[in-house]
């Protein structure tokens, strides 16, 4: 035997037993080497009972963490750097619908959709580059063909040989999200129910509020406005004129244009009103042909006669109703308050009284 395997052997069996036999003979070395050889052959049967011993509580712990993820009831996967699954507890394979073989076998691109293998590959990456949890909402179709919306958490995790491999934790939320989803509709549903009850609640607010023809404040809210009006002038100290006004000829144009005719110069009356007035000025329909005036904070009789005036000329200018010229004109009464009353009953009699006394006048001068 070569002295090189000799000493190879020498130097095992040392290292293995801790003892060797050897003697010198004519000058050069006898080695006894059978002992050794039989020193060798009982450490290699202890090394591999250790080994076996060794395997077999690797296998008793690793059956047992098998266990332990397998009680967990979220689906789990670790994956290796290679996204291959390397690990899985007994939901995810439920969960999937796949063979544990499959699953440990393929890869995403072989069991997912492409966009959702893309997506699953995107993430596990960036889990890998990063090293920062990463918790997202994924679309996940399973072996039956059925996409569910999962809620996937990654986060990375290293041996103690330095490997870094990836743990995930999926939540079908599937059903959350359609509970969400039938939430939102009926919000919805009751957002637009809401919208139009208001719109509906509105809508009586202004037909009780105001009159259906010109659109112009009822006699209700006129009497509102003018209550509001007095209050605002006892507090600033402050005048209101009242007009009252009714139009002359306007029941010739009723009875001999008919009431389509009347009623579209109404309209017309009651925009060229408006037209004559501040913003803060309200004009009404009582009814028929009147109409009242609430002038907030005019400085007195010079003012109020002032708005009759422009009221007068705006009215007498004639009116053009379908193919017919109609003029018209106006009486107007004025009443002020604090100087006329301080009782509202008695302001608009004053204005009311007033009215008639033009009316008169301006038959007298025909």
């Amino acid at each position: 035997m070569p002295k090189k395997s000799i000493i190879t052997i020498l130097l095992i069996g040392i290292s293995i037993t801790g003892f060797s036999y050897i003697a010198f003979i004519d000058g050069g070395w006898w080695f006894p080497i059978i002992p050794s050889i039989f020193a060798l052959s009982s450490s290699a049967a202890m090394i591999m009972f250790h080994l076996a011993y060794l395997k077999e509580e690797w296998q008793k712990s690793t059956e047992f963490l098998q266990s332990v993820i397998d009680a967990i009831p979220d689906p789990i996967f670790v994956k290796n750097k290679d996204h291959h699954r390397i690990v899985l507890n007994e939901a995810y394979g439920k969960f999937i619908g796949y063979s544990v073989e499959d699953l440990l076998i393929k890869t995403d691109y072989e069991l997912f959709p492409q966009n959702e293998a893309n997506i699953f590959w995107q993430q596990d990456e960036l889990v890998f580059q990063t090293n920062q949890q990463q918790e997202n909402e994924e679309y996940f179709t399973d072996a039956r063909g059925i996409t569910h919306i999962v809620a996937t958490k990654r986060t990375l995790h290293q041996d103690a040989a330095g490997n870094l491999f990836l743990v995930g934790v999926i939540r079908d939320i599937t059903e959350r999200k359609k509970m969400e989803e039938n939430l939102k509709e009926t919000a919805t549903r009751l957002k637009l129910d809401n919208d139009k009850l208001k719109l509906l609640g509105d809508s009586l607010h202004h037909q009780a509020n105001h009159d259906p023809l010109t659109g112009l404040p009822n006699r209700k809210q006129f009497h509102e406005r003018l209550s509001q009006a007095i209050e605002w002038a006892n507090v600033n100290e402050q005048m209101v004129g009242l007009l009252f006004l009714d139009l002359n000829g306007f029941k010739a144009v009723n009875d001999t244009l008919g009431h389509n005719i009347g009623d579209l110069l109404l309209k017309l009356v009651a925009q060229r009103l408006q037209g004559c007035l501040r913003g803060s000025d309200t004009v009404s329909r009582l009814g028929g042909d009147e109409f009242t005036v609430i002038l907030p904070g005019i400085p007195g009789q010079l003012g109020a006669s002032k708005v009759a005036d422009k009221i007068r000329n705006t009215i007498s200018q004639p009116f053009k109703l379908e193919d017919h010229i109609v003029p018209v004109g106006t009486s107007i009464g004025i009443s002020l308050y604090p100087l006329d009353s301080r009782d509202i009953d008695q302001l608009i009699h004053h204005a009311d009284s007033a009215m008639y006394q033009d009316k008169k006048q301006q038959k007298k001068q025909r």
